[in-house]
Protein backbone atom coordinates (compact mmCIF):
# COMPACT_ATOMS: atom_id res chain seq x y z
CA UNK A 1 0.00 0.00 0.00
CA UNK A 2 1.14 3.60 -1.03
CA UNK A 3 -0.14 6.32 1.15
CA UNK A 4 0.46 10.25 -0.25
CA UNK A 5 0.09 12.64 2.02
CA UNK A 6 -0.41 15.92 1.13
CA UNK A 7 1.79 18.42 2.96
CA UNK A 8 0.09 21.31 1.86
CA UNK A 9 -0.27 22.52 5.43
CA UNK A 10 3.70 22.79 5.45
CA UNK A 11 3.59 25.61 2.78
CA UNK A 12 2.78 28.63 4.58
CA UNK A 13 5.79 29.94 6.40
CA UNK A 14 7.13 28.74 9.87
CA UNK A 15 5.66 25.26 11.73
CA UNK A 16 3.15 26.40 13.87
CA UNK A 17 0.03 24.40 15.51
CA UNK A 18 -1.25 22.50 12.41
CA UNK A 19 2.01 22.08 10.54
CA UNK A 20 3.71 20.60 14.07
CA UNK A 21 0.58 18.13 14.83
CA UNK A 22 1.27 17.10 11.00
CA UNK A 23 4.58 16.10 11.07
CA UNK A 24 4.53 14.45 14.57
CA UNK A 25 1.98 11.77 13.11
CA UNK A 26 3.84 11.65 10.01
CA UNK A 27 6.86 10.57 11.78
CA UNK A 28 5.40 7.89 13.34
CA UNK A 29 3.29 6.84 11.07
CA UNK A 30 6.42 5.86 8.64
CA UNK A 31 7.42 3.48 11.06
CA UNK A 32 4.40 1.72 10.46
CA UNK A 33 3.61 1.70 6.56
CA UNK A 34 5.31 -0.06 3.63
CA UNK A 35 5.64 2.88 1.85
CA UNK A 36 4.30 6.48 2.60
CA UNK A 37 5.19 10.14 0.41
CA UNK A 38 5.02 13.34 1.80
CA UNK A 39 3.83 16.08 -1.17
CA UNK A 40 5.51 18.69 -0.08
CA UNK A 41 4.75 22.05 -1.26
CA UNK A 42 7.00 23.63 -4.14
CA UNK A 43 9.84 26.37 -2.00
CA UNK A 44 8.69 24.90 1.88
CA UNK A 45 11.85 23.58 3.55
CA UNK A 46 12.25 19.59 4.10
CA UNK A 47 11.64 18.02 7.09
CA UNK A 48 13.51 15.83 8.64
CA UNK A 49 11.41 12.33 7.66
CA UNK A 50 14.09 10.11 6.75
CA UNK A 51 11.45 7.13 6.22
CA UNK A 52 9.45 9.18 4.04
CA UNK A 53 9.71 9.68 0.40
CA UNK A 54 9.20 13.57 -0.45
CA UNK A 55 8.20 14.54 -3.95
CA UNK A 56 7.18 18.36 -4.57
CA UNK A 57 3.94 19.54 -4.98
CA UNK A 58 2.34 22.58 -7.06
CA UNK A 59 0.69 25.44 -4.80
CA UNK A 60 -1.95 26.84 -5.92
CA UNK A 61 -5.81 25.87 -5.96
CA UNK A 62 -6.36 25.56 -9.66
CA UNK A 63 -2.87 23.88 -10.36
CA UNK A 64 -3.60 21.64 -7.65
CA UNK A 65 -6.98 20.50 -8.79
CA UNK A 66 -4.60 19.61 -12.29
CA UNK A 67 -1.77 18.00 -11.43
CA UNK A 68 -1.91 15.89 -8.13
CA UNK A 69 -4.16 13.41 -10.03
CA UNK A 70 -1.27 13.00 -12.33
CA UNK A 71 1.29 12.73 -9.51
CA UNK A 72 -0.55 10.48 -7.83
CA UNK A 73 -1.09 8.14 -10.70
CA UNK A 74 2.98 8.40 -11.42
CA UNK A 75 3.35 7.13 -7.40
CA UNK A 76 0.71 4.72 -7.61
CA UNK A 77 -0.70 6.03 -4.92
CA UNK A 78 -3.48 3.41 -2.83
CA UNK A 79 -5.75 6.87 -1.25
CA UNK A 80 -4.32 10.16 -0.41
CA UNK A 81 -4.66 11.46 2.93
CA UNK A 82 -4.49 15.48 2.65
CA UNK A 83 -3.31 17.54 5.83
CA UNK A 84 -5.75 20.38 5.00
CA UNK A 85 -9.50 20.29 3.48
CA UNK A 86 -8.95 21.03 -0.04
CA UNK A 87 -9.11 17.32 -1.91
CA UNK A 88 -8.25 17.08 -5.80
CA UNK A 89 -11.52 16.00 -7.06
CA UNK A 90 -10.58 14.05 -9.94
CA UNK A 91 -7.53 12.05 -7.48
CA UNK A 92 -8.27 8.73 -9.15
CA UNK A 93 -7.95 7.03 -5.22
CA UNK A 94 -9.83 7.24 -2.41
CA UNK A 95 -8.93 10.51 -0.83
CA UNK A 96 -9.08 11.85 2.92
CA UNK A 97 -9.45 15.24 4.11
CA UNK A 98 -8.47 16.86 6.86
CA UNK A 99 -10.99 19.92 8.83
CA UNK A 100 -9.04 21.71 11.89
CA UNK A 101 -11.56 24.32 12.12
CA UNK A 102 -14.62 26.27 10.24
CA UNK A 103 -14.59 29.50 11.92
CA UNK A 104 -16.75 31.46 9.67
CA UNK A 105 -19.36 28.98 11.00
CA UNK A 106 -19.48 31.41 13.90
CA UNK A 107 -19.87 34.73 12.84
CA UNK A 108 -19.10 36.29 16.39
CA UNK A 109 -15.60 35.65 15.18
CA UNK A 110 -15.78 38.27 12.64
CA UNK A 111 -13.54 35.76 10.53
CA UNK A 112 -14.62 36.27 6.94
CA UNK A 113 -14.72 34.19 3.68
CA UNK A 114 -15.71 34.42 0.43
CA UNK A 115 -18.85 32.44 -0.75
CA UNK A 116 -16.55 30.84 -3.42
CA UNK A 117 -13.97 29.52 -0.57
CA UNK A 118 -16.91 28.10 1.24
CA UNK A 119 -18.24 26.47 -1.74
CA UNK A 120 -14.59 24.96 -2.89
CA UNK A 121 -14.59 23.71 0.68
CA UNK A 122 -17.61 22.32 0.37
CA UNK A 123 -17.50 20.57 -3.00
CA UNK A 124 -13.62 19.28 -1.69
CA UNK A 125 -15.40 17.80 1.21
CA UNK A 126 -18.47 15.91 -0.19
CA UNK A 127 -16.04 14.07 -2.82
CA UNK A 128 -13.46 13.00 0.14
CA UNK A 129 -13.73 9.49 0.58
CA UNK A 130 -13.64 10.05 4.91
CA UNK A 131 -12.87 13.16 6.61
CA UNK A 132 -10.51 13.56 9.57
CA UNK A 133 -11.21 16.21 12.61
CA UNK A 134 -8.78 17.15 15.39
CA UNK A 135 -11.78 17.20 17.59
CA UNK A 136 -15.65 16.58 18.68
CA UNK A 137 -16.43 20.19 18.29
CA UNK A 138 -15.44 20.50 15.19
CA UNK A 139 -16.54 17.14 14.36
CA UNK A 140 -20.14 18.71 14.85
CA UNK A 141 -19.40 21.70 12.60
CA UNK A 142 -18.27 19.59 9.48
CA UNK A 143 -21.95 18.13 10.33
CA UNK A 144 -23.24 21.40 10.05
CA UNK A 145 -21.69 22.41 7.44
CA UNK A 146 -22.33 19.30 4.95
CA UNK A 147 -25.87 18.44 6.12
CA UNK A 148 -26.89 14.90 5.43
CA UNK A 149 -25.13 12.18 2.84
CA UNK A 150 -21.81 13.53 4.19
CA UNK A 151 -18.55 11.43 4.17
CA UNK A 152 -17.83 9.33 7.35
CA UNK A 153 -16.03 11.99 9.95
CA UNK A 154 -13.61 10.59 12.30
CA UNK A 155 -12.10 12.36 15.37
CA UNK A 156 -8.13 12.11 16.09
CA UNK A 157 -6.78 13.93 18.15
CA UNK A 158 -3.59 15.52 17.72
CA UNK A 159 -0.40 13.92 19.03
CA UNK A 160 2.85 15.44 20.44
CA UNK A 161 6.13 13.86 22.17
CA UNK A 162 5.56 13.58 25.69
CA UNK A 163 8.39 15.20 27.64
CA UNK A 164 9.63 14.08 31.49
CA UNK A 165 7.21 13.69 34.30
CA UNK A 166 7.01 16.64 36.62
CA UNK A 167 9.04 15.87 39.79
CA UNK A 168 7.02 16.91 43.09
CA UNK A 169 7.89 20.02 43.95
CA UNK A 170 9.39 21.20 40.18
CA UNK A 171 6.84 23.48 39.32
CA UNK A 172 8.19 25.91 42.60
CA UNK A 173 11.40 26.45 40.03
CA UNK A 174 9.14 27.57 37.33
CA UNK A 175 10.30 31.27 37.16
CA UNK A 176 9.51 32.28 33.65
CA UNK A 177 7.13 33.66 32.31
CA UNK A 178 3.32 33.71 31.88
CA UNK A 179 3.85 31.57 28.05
CA UNK A 180 1.04 32.70 25.31
CA UNK A 181 1.69 30.08 22.45
CA UNK A 182 0.15 31.25 18.79
CA UNK A 183 -0.02 33.89 16.05
CA UNK A 184 -1.49 37.19 16.42
CA UNK A 185 -5.43 37.14 14.95
CA UNK A 186 -8.05 38.28 16.34
CA UNK A 187 -9.74 35.06 17.87
CA UNK A 188 -6.44 34.47 19.68
CA UNK A 189 -7.54 37.22 22.36
CA UNK A 190 -4.46 39.00 23.11
CA UNK A 191 -6.00 42.44 23.84
CA UNK A 192 -8.00 40.75 26.89
CA UNK A 193 -4.94 39.06 28.30
CA UNK A 194 -2.82 42.24 28.13
CA UNK A 195 -5.36 44.33 30.25
CA UNK A 196 -6.00 40.81 32.26
CA UNK A 197 -2.05 40.86 33.19
CA UNK A 198 -2.17 44.60 33.80
CA UNK A 199 -4.88 43.98 36.44
CA UNK A 200 -3.35 40.84 37.96
CA UNK A 201 -0.12 42.57 38.47
CA UNK A 202 -1.34 45.62 40.66
CA UNK A 203 -3.13 42.51 42.81
CA UNK A 204 0.30 40.54 42.75
CA UNK A 205 3.23 42.35 42.24
CA UNK A 206 5.86 39.36 41.46
CA UNK A 207 3.65 38.42 39.05
CA UNK A 208 6.18 36.86 36.10
CA UNK A 209 5.60 38.97 32.56
CA UNK A 210 3.34 37.93 30.03
CA UNK A 211 4.99 36.67 26.94
CA UNK A 212 3.93 36.20 23.52
CA UNK A 213 5.22 33.83 21.14
CA UNK A 214 4.69 33.08 17.75
CA UNK A 215 4.24 34.70 14.15
CA UNK A 216 4.78 37.22 13.34
CA UNK A 217 6.92 39.09 15.75
CA UNK A 218 8.40 36.16 18.41
CA UNK A 219 9.10 32.89 16.46
CA UNK A 220 11.31 30.53 17.83
CA UNK A 221 12.04 26.82 17.04
CA UNK A 222 11.04 23.85 18.35
CA UNK A 223 13.68 23.32 20.66
CA UNK A 224 13.49 26.81 22.04
CA UNK A 225 9.87 26.53 22.62
CA UNK A 226 10.54 23.22 24.59
CA UNK A 227 12.87 25.34 26.59
CA UNK A 228 10.37 28.06 27.17
CA UNK A 229 7.91 25.37 27.84
CA UNK A 230 10.03 23.57 30.67
CA UNK A 231 10.89 26.87 32.54
CA UNK A 232 7.52 28.97 32.04
CA UNK A 233 5.64 30.13 35.31
CA UNK A 234 2.47 28.24 33.18
CA UNK A 235 1.09 28.63 30.07
CA UNK A 236 -1.64 30.78 28.96
CA UNK A 237 -3.98 30.32 26.20
CA UNK A 238 -7.42 32.20 26.50
CA UNK A 239 -8.38 31.87 22.95
CA UNK A 240 -12.20 33.03 21.92
CA UNK A 241 -11.77 30.18 19.30
CA UNK A 242 -10.00 26.91 18.34
CA UNK A 243 -10.44 23.47 16.43
CA UNK A 244 -8.38 21.79 18.62
CA UNK A 245 -5.44 23.14 20.89
CA UNK A 246 -2.06 22.14 20.24
CA UNK A 247 -0.44 24.55 22.77
CA UNK A 248 -2.54 22.96 25.13
CA UNK A 249 -1.76 19.82 24.91
CA UNK A 250 2.25 20.63 24.05
CA UNK A 251 1.92 22.23 27.62
CA UNK A 252 0.42 19.58 29.25
CA UNK A 253 2.89 17.03 27.96
CA UNK A 254 6.14 19.06 29.17
CA UNK A 255 4.32 19.31 33.08
CA UNK A 256 3.39 23.16 32.37
CA UNK A 257 -0.03 24.45 34.70
CA UNK A 258 -2.27 25.51 32.55
CA UNK A 259 -4.90 28.45 32.16
CA UNK A 260 -7.02 28.06 29.24
CA UNK A 261 -10.24 29.34 27.74
CA UNK A 262 -13.85 27.04 28.83
CA UNK A 263 -13.78 26.38 25.71
CA UNK A 264 -15.11 23.15 23.90
CA UNK A 265 -11.60 21.99 22.26
CA UNK A 266 -9.78 22.96 25.27
CA UNK A 267 -12.34 21.39 27.73
CA UNK A 268 -11.66 17.62 25.60
CA UNK A 269 -7.92 17.80 25.59
CA UNK A 270 -8.48 18.11 29.76
CA UNK A 271 -10.93 16.10 30.39
CA UNK A 272 -13.52 19.16 31.56
CA UNK A 273 -10.81 20.88 33.17
CA UNK A 274 -9.77 18.38 35.98
CA UNK A 275 -6.16 19.10 34.92
CA UNK A 276 -6.48 23.10 33.50
CA UNK A 277 -7.78 26.24 35.60
CA UNK A 278 -10.74 27.23 32.72
CA UNK A 279 -11.93 30.98 32.46
CA UNK A 280 -14.48 32.43 30.59
CA UNK A 281 -12.47 34.14 27.73
CA UNK A 282 -14.50 36.93 27.09
CA UNK A 283 -14.29 38.47 30.54
CA UNK A 284 -10.63 40.28 31.27
CA UNK A 285 -11.88 39.98 35.51
CA UNK A 286 -11.95 36.01 34.94
CA UNK A 287 -8.58 35.69 33.22
CA UNK A 288 -6.96 38.12 35.50
CA UNK A 289 -8.44 36.27 38.46
CA UNK A 290 -6.97 32.74 36.65
CA UNK A 291 -3.07 34.51 36.38
CA UNK A 292 -3.14 35.41 39.77
CA UNK A 293 -4.33 31.68 40.93
CA UNK A 294 -2.17 29.98 38.84
CA UNK A 295 0.88 32.32 39.68
CA UNK A 296 0.25 32.34 43.78
CA UNK A 297 -1.29 28.89 44.71
CA UNK A 298 1.90 26.57 44.45
CA UNK A 299 -0.24 23.20 45.68
CA UNK A 300 -2.78 24.09 42.51
CA UNK A 301 0.12 24.28 39.97
CA UNK A 302 1.45 21.22 41.06
CA UNK A 303 -1.98 19.40 40.84
CA UNK A 304 -2.40 20.65 37.32
CA UNK A 305 1.27 19.66 36.39
CA UNK A 306 0.90 15.94 37.47
CA UNK A 307 -2.28 15.63 36.09
CA UNK A 308 -2.06 17.18 33.03
CA UNK A 309 1.12 15.29 32.24
CA UNK A 310 -0.91 12.26 32.78
CA UNK A 311 -3.59 13.69 30.54
CA UNK A 312 -1.28 13.95 27.71
CA UNK A 313 0.09 10.69 27.69
CA UNK A 314 -3.46 9.24 26.30
CA UNK A 315 -2.33 11.46 23.13
CA UNK A 316 0.76 9.96 22.00
CA UNK A 317 2.03 10.18 18.30
CA UNK A 318 1.79 6.82 17.53
CA UNK A 319 -1.51 6.92 18.21
CA UNK A 320 -2.31 9.15 16.27
CA UNK A 321 -0.83 7.51 13.54
CA UNK A 322 -2.21 3.85 14.67
CA UNK A 323 -5.41 5.26 13.62
CA UNK A 324 -4.52 6.97 10.73
CA UNK A 325 -2.90 3.38 9.59
CA UNK A 326 -6.22 1.69 10.57
CA UNK A 327 -8.48 4.10 8.20
CA UNK A 328 -6.38 3.71 5.30
CA UNK A 329 -6.13 -0.14 4.94
CA UNK A 330 -10.00 -0.23 5.48
CA UNK A 331 -10.27 2.77 2.39
CA UNK A 332 -7.66 0.82 0.70
CA UNK A 333 -9.47 -2.55 0.11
Amino acid sequence: MTVVFDGACLGDGPITGVGRAFLNALSAYAELASRCVLLLPRGAPKPPLPSVEIAEAPRGALRRQLVLPRLLRELHASLLHSSVAAVPLRAGCPTIATVHDLPWLHPELREHTTLWRRSVTRRALRSAAAIVAPSAFTARDVATLLHSGAPPVHVVAHGTELGAEPRPGATALRSGPLLVLGDDRPRKNRDRMRQAHAIARQRSPRLPELRFVGPPDDYVDEAAKLQLLASCRAVVQCSLFEGFGMPVLEALANGAPVLCSDIAPFREITEDGNCALLVDPKSVEAIAGGMVRIHEQEHLREQLARSGWHRASHFRRIGVAEQWHRLHTGLAR
